[in-house]
């Protein structure tokens, strides 16, 4: 009998064992922001109403999307981190039309900074941060009023042209 159950957990853990998959190589690395170059398309728009006890949300898409020419696109380039509104759409003018931008922190950025051709300063919680392979980008842009409290939040989200 103790033959026969020792028989079974060898063929048990051999079986097991041979069941292992084949290990493959998982990819080349992407560098955190490098996929962020490129014209992007702006694909939906969220407004946040902050001033509410609980924040009210109200997708403002539609507004964008009925007429090709009303959608925003904002292409960042990699010389000297330099973006530029290919064009401007429906949106406020909140980017101007270009200026430089860059990442909190590098190698992990949580934060784009744009800083307008009239040194305006926009500091935006990034929704992702982009591969080169993804097709997808977001950030926020939060308003305050004169005393520095948030009445309002613009959530992007951006879709890939090149």
């Amino acid at each position: 009998m103790k033959n026969i159950l020792g028989l079974i957990l060898f063929v048990a853990v051999i079986a097991i064992s041979s069941c292992k998959p084949e290990l493959e190589e998982i990819g080349p690395a992407y560098a955190a922001g490098e996929g962020i170059y490129g014209t992007w398309e702006i694909e939906t728009v969220k407004q946040v109403d902050l001033t509410q006890p609980i924040p009210e949300s109200r997708d403002i898409s539609s507004y964008f999307s009925s007429d090709p020419s009303r959608k925003m696109q904002i292409r960042f380039d990699k010389e000297n981190n330099v973006y530029a509104i290919v064009q401007a759409g429906a949106l406020p003018r909140t980017f101007a039309t270009g200026g430089t931008w860059r990442f909190d922190t590098i190698p992990f950025p949580t934060q784009l900074t744009f800083i307008t051709e009239a040194n305006d300063t926009i500091v935006s919680p990034i929704k992702n941060m982009p591969r080169e392979i993804d097709r997808y980008f977001g950030f926020d842009v939060t308003r305050t009023d004169s005393c520095g409290t948030a009445y309002i939040r613009y959530e992007y989200n951006f879709k890939r042209l090149n």
